[in-house]
């Protein structure tokens, strides 16, 4: 079977994962005025790619080229210490268990026991879970880069900050943005992943003390 349509069953929103539950900073970034300013939630978004391709592609990319458990559990560790928000570190916790149990029963032939861990976090999990199931890292890279920012213009337009239609539009003229950043950052290791937006480490670290919350980040 062509890989497309399983890959595209990933992308779809309709898909039980849990990301719509968090904003990845929008939602603190909105609360505190910061999206006011015209073009700034474009900035935001941007924002939130580049720290996606810069601080989680190389990890996704380490999926692929690791296979020792000792490198895996040293992996998940480094990445455990790189996340500076509270709320950051247990979304992506509960995202990566959400991800794993989702992945199993989609796929119960693929042995997925031995990821289940202390420290699951999401991209990590990801990136090992698409691997198990025999998904090109490339795939994983795009679909990972895709997830981000279809969640981020859902958050914006469930906060009101912009209507459907023009998330929308604006989502689909990203794309050409995110393959740019993947290019520049292809073959990285994890090693050498950076925190590229101090910006979305500062909203994320203020959600818990948000008046009142739609998202759990």
């Amino acid at each position: 079977m062509n890989r497309l349509y399983p890959l595209m069953h990933l992308a779809d929103s309709a898909l039980p994962a849990g990301g719509y539950a968090f904003s990845n900073g929008l939602e603190g970034a909105y609360q505190l005025g910061l999206l006011d300013a015209p073009g700034a939630l474009e900035e935001f978004v941007h924002s939130a790619l580049m720290a996606a391709a810069y601080g989680e592609i190389p990890f996704i990319h380490s999926c692929y080229v690791e296979s020792d458990e000792g490198a895996v559990a040293e992996m998940l560790h480094f990445y455990d210490a790189m996340i500076a928000a509270p709320a950051m570190r247990r979304a992506s916790l509960i995202l990566g268990k959400n991800w794993l149990r989702l992945m199993a029963g989609l796929y119960p032939e693929v042995k997925f026991a031995n990821l289940r861990r202390a420290h699951a976090h999401y991209t990590v999990i990801f990136g090992l879970a698409l691997k198990a199931a025999g998904f090109a890292q490339v795939d994983a890279q795009q679909l990972y880069m895709f997830q981000v920012l279809r969640d981020q213009m859902s958050a914006a337009v469930r906060l009101g900050i912009v209507g459907p239609m023009e998330a929308t539009r604006r989502q689909l003229g990203l794309y050409v943005h995110c393959e740019e950043l993947l290019a520049e950052v292809a073959g990285r290791p994890y090693a050498q992943a950076t925190r590229c937006a101090p910006q979305l480490d500062i909203v994320q670290s203020v959600h818990d003390d948000l008046y009142s919350r739609l998202f759990q980040s």
